[in-house]
């Protein structure tokens, strides 16, 4: 009898989208929101991913029985996903799910919003009443044309001006609010408005969202130029997403191609050869052909690890390189220079909506500005880069005519990785600060 063993068979392609999403959620240390069959919820950490189970940590008790439905909440990509799993188990700080079966967009707003930086200091304050009732003030976490998500910093009775204890019930769902006044939102004039409380969160802080009042069209204008300034539409499904793992592997399994090992010139054939003299006399022989003098043998040269280069090879052939930069002999000069070292996805960009169509698709490992696109220019356009992709941005390399205070600063706050000095060479240093950047050095 034929014997058959038992392969494991390959994760479904359904597996594979909600395995890329836990995994990048597990990358960027994304917070959960775990919601039991009777909506309680309880804050949690991923742990760990595996193509059965999600590990993670919750930050208070789950009571739920081994077998019951979950409902996993968490914002990634500027989109709010729910994901439908059960309990396998339960023990203290430590709850083992299983991989969800299924993963949806939850978008509490139908239309984009926009993050907001809590350094451009954008500020909301919302009442009940004018003369009576609840205030609160804080600052602005996203907004779109439909509404705004508050960070609630102070609560207080309007009418005594008292402190009040910022919990889950100091608002409720639906409560009408008077006056919703936003200041200091970038290129945008102060704005004032009503509106409706949509939800609100303890969780983390006390956040809550706020539904605009209808027939503002004309009012938001500068909100909306805001926002699809710095987002897209939302998308009418899950978008797709590629698992980093697949990278990593689709390097192992590549065969590498060790080229034949170099010969080593013999030292006796690097002596130069004696130079024609003429026939030799009887008496004594010429000078050059007497025995040389005895030289210090050559240090050995180094051994080169071949796989290790072959393997650095690989690596670079599949990491992706966006030049944003004006088209010119500057920028292909360098885009030749990185292909012939072996870089094998070196984009080039000088246009704004280009570039932010490349940089949401997967595989740029790292972006180098040198002037920028036609919109916006170095470090006007890292800090766009920075509210688009957040801690999703590749390292970030800018090249400036000259550094001062203030562009170190802003440098630093937009996150760029390093300030290149111009005119810079394109030799060996430049090379290996690239590498470093990729994290392939």
């Amino acid at each position: 009898m034929a014997m058959f063993g038992l392969k494991k068979s390959k994760s479904p392609e359904g597996s594979e989208l909600i395995l890329a999403y836990f995994e990048e959620v597990l990358r960027l240390r994304v917070p959960l929101n775990i919601v039991d069959g009777r909506g309680r919820a309880v804050s949690a950490t991923l742990g760990s991913v595996s193509d059965e189970r999600l590990s993670i940590s919750p930050q208070g008790p789950l009571t739920v029985d081994k077998g019951a439905a979950v409902d996993i909440y968490f914002l990634l990509d500027g989109l709010r996903f729910k994901a439908s799993s059960k309990l396998q188990e339960n023990k203290p700080g430590s709850v083992a799910l299983e991989l969800p079966s299924n993963l949806s967009l939850a978008e509490r707003r139908k239309k984009p919003r926009a993050r907001i930086n809590a350094r451009e200091g954008a500020t909301a304050i919302a009442l009940t009443g004018l003369f009576d009732g609840v205030g609160l003030n804080g600052i602005v976490e996203n907004i779109s044309e439909g509404g705004v998500c508050i960070r609630v910093e102070k609560v207080m009775e309007v009418k005594t001006q008292r402190k009040m204890h910022m919990g889950a019930n100091v608002l409720a769902i639906g409560q009408p609010l008077m006056l919703i006044k936003l200041t200091k939102l970038p290129k945008c004039a102060p704005i004032e408005l009503a509106g409706t409380v949509a939800w609100v969160d303890a969780s983390q802080g006390l956040l809550v969202g706020v539904s605009f009042e209808k027939g503002k069209e004309g009012l938001l204008g500068p909100v909306r130029s805001l926002v699809s300034s710095r987002t897209t539409a939302i998308p009418s499904s899950v978008p797709p997403k590629a698992r980093r793992q697949q990278e990593t592997e689709s390097e192992a399994d590549e065969p590498i191609h060790r080229p034949p090992p170099r010969r080593e010139p013999d030292p006796v054939s690097e002596v130069p050869s004696p130079a024609p003299v003429a026939p030799p006399q009887p008496p004594s022989p010429p000078p050059a052909q007497s025995e040389p003098p005895h030289e210090p043998e050559p240090a050995a040269a180094t051994p080169v690890d071949e796989r290790s280069q072959a393997l650095l090879r690989v690596k670079k052939r599949s990491r992706g390189i966006l030049l944003a930069m004006p088209s010119g002999p500057d920028r292909d000069a360098l885009s030749a220079f990185l292909v012939e070292d072996g870089y094998g996805r070196v984009l080039l960009t000088d246009t704004l909506t280009n570039l932010l169509e490349q940089v949401e698709k997967p595989g740029i490992h790292l972006i180098f500005v040198d002037g920028g696109v036609a919109e916006l220019q170095d470090l006007a356009l890292a800090s766009l880069l920075r509210h688009r992709l957040q801690d999703a941005m590749p390292p970030v390399v800018l090249a400036e005519l000259s550094v001062d205070a203030e562009l170190v600063l802003g440098a630093q706050e937009t996150g760029v990785a390093q300030i290149l000095v111009k005119p810079y060479e394109l030799d060996g240093d430049f090379l290996r600060m690239i590498e470093e950047h990729l994290g392939i050095a």
